[in-house]
């Protein structure tokens, strides 16, 4: 498996707390069958530790990333490391898209980019144009943990046209978010919207990285094939920068 949005250096954003917590991760995500993450910490969140695209949060990112890699090999811990982060689409991101590059998925054109849980449809419709227009292929991180598309699921279907991803949560489907986002997770793999699903681990205690289960859930519910796809090759084609596979998504 591949999983795509992980939060797993430490010391830059709300994710693993220590060394000794990304080195678990990392074990726990091997032993459950991951083979690569993207090390996708925060980037340009309120939250966030450095300001967006400085060369201290770069010099920070690479000397994290660089040493929990040597961690893994000396441990033994069979995971690759891929460059990413979670770009948060706040009121700045259109000056951002104007003054720097921003830092996609292994250096392809695709984008992981979130917004505020509460931003209104009209503003995610605005970024997503201004993504494309820019020629990034923007990957909406967990939409179903968004109020207007828990309200309105047809927006989703309007950004898979628009020319979006869309990755869903596994603890959006598991119930870790609530009722409504499990509900919205479960229309989206219903439609067949979703092209990629990810752990969005924060740490190896609550939000993890392991998806073994996940995987099954998700060929119980909607297919033997939904896994490999979701889970397999659609990350992998986004890494090498081609194209997904979509199955005749449904609209609402």
């Amino acid at each position: 498996m591949i999983d795509l949005h992980c939060h797993i250096l430490p010391g830059l954003d709300d994710g693993a707390d220590s060394w000794d917590t990304a080195v678990e991760m990392g074990r726990m995500a091997a032993e459950a069958g991951t083979e690569i993450a993207a090390a996708t910490c925060h980037f340009n969140h309120p939250s966030a530790a450095f300001a967006p695209g400085s060369e201290a949060f770069w010099q920070q990112y690479r000397e994290k990333k660089s040493r929990l890699e040597q961690r893994f090999r000396e441990e033994g811990i069979p995971l690759a490391l891929a460059d990413g982060v979670e770009v948060f689409a706040g009121g700045n991101l259109f000056s951002l898209l104007k003054d720097q590059s921003l830092p996609t998925l292994n250096g392809t054109r695709y984008l992981l980019v979130e917004t505020a849980l509460d931003a209104p449809a009209f503003f995610i419709y605005r970024v997503l144009d201004r993504l494309l227009e820019r020629d990034y292929i923007p990957v909406l991180a967990h939409p179903e943990r968004y109020r207007c598309v828990q309200n309105v699921h047809a927006h989703v279907y309007e950004w898979y046209q628009m020319g979006a991803l869309i990755q869903i949560n596994k603890g959006s489907l598991l119930g870790a978010f609530g009722s409504a986002a499990r509900r919205t997770a479960d229309a989206i793999l219903r439609h067949r919207l979703a092209a990629v699903a990810a752990s969005d681990a924060h740490s190896c205690f609550h939000r993890t990285p392991k998806m073994d289960e996940f995987g099954r859930i998700l060929a119980k519910n909607y297919g033997a094939a939904c896994p490999t796809l979701l889970l397999e090759e659609n990350p992998r084609r986004i890494l090498d920068g081609r194209k997904v596979l979509w199955e005749s998504p449904i609209p609402f």
